[in-house]
């Protein structure tokens, strides 16, 4: 049984259709990279899996579990991101708390969790992320890649079964990227299930097990990450590498 599918997920908003009948299937231990141009979906199907944005239509299967992704309950919507963790694109840090507190909250308050064992847990998840040392620091005194690596640590701090990236590196400047790549990169390694939308080619090629490439809304094509990189069947597919290996050279 597979740990996520997505069956025939659509969103509008007003008149504009931005997901029209996708489908995903997620294994445990997966990394799925979302790949296309600003404007495909990508971002919106991450949000409308995790009940961030509503779905006009769609089946989320989780844990064996089926849920009308427009009708789900606010308990079941709860209990569902319980088990999952979201590293948003801007990091979302509360800039008044410092990097523990920022992984500690969602324990303390949501999880009623004593703050003497959330602690514990933030302490050691920042170390996993190589933030330790500045766990006393506020997010005005941290590079965008070390904010990034505490929002990371905030949703290991779940200890999720799957893990949603939007665009992780898309806000960090080019010398901040590695660092947080080489944390998603450990993550996979150790068997994280991971869905991330990317513009970062590499990663979606080297970590990833399965990659989808949208536009305007559906699926072109998708395909193990060798399938796609390597032979894709699409001709925009084809078309859209290698303008990103085109962006890549210029920069």
């Amino acid at each position: 049984m597979s740990m996520l599918e997505i069956r025939n997920i659509h969103k509008a908003f007003d008149q504009n259709e931005i997901l029209k009948g996708v489908s995903i299937t997620v294994e445990k231990g997966d990394v799925v990279a979302i790949l296309g141009p600003s404007g495909s979906g990508k971002t919106t199907l991450l949000r409308c899996i995790n009940y961030l944005e509503k779905a006009d239509q769609g089946e989320l299967i989780f844990d064996g579990r089926s849920y009308d992704l427009a009708n789900t309950p606010k308990k079941d919507i709860a209990a569902i991101r319980m088990k999952t963790g979201f590293v948003f694109q801007n990091y979302n840090l509360f800039k008044n708390k410092t990097a523990l507190e920022n992984v500690t909250i969602g324990l303390t308050s949501v999880r009623k969790i004593p703050a003497s064992e959330a602690k514990k847990i933030g302490l050691k998840m920042l170390e996993r992320v190589g933030m330790l040392a500045r766990a006393d620091h506020f997010p005005a005194q941290l590079s965008g890649g070390q904010q990034q690596r505490v929002a990371i640590a905030r949703a290991l701090a779940y200890d999720p079964e799957i893990i949603y990236f939007d665009e992780p590196t898309s806000a960090l400047d080019p010398e901040l990227i590695g660092e947080v790549l080489g944390v998603m990169r450990a993550l996979a390694e150790e068997g994280m299930t991971m869905i991330v939308v990317t513009h970062e080619m590499d990663f979606a090629r080297n970590v990833s097990s399965h990659v989808i490439f949208m536009e305007d809304g559906v699926i072109v094509e998708e395909g193990t990450s060798k399938e796609i990189f390597e032979n894709p069947k699409k001709e925009r597919t084809r078309e859209f590498l290698r303008l990103e290996e085109n962006r890549r050279n210029v920069q």
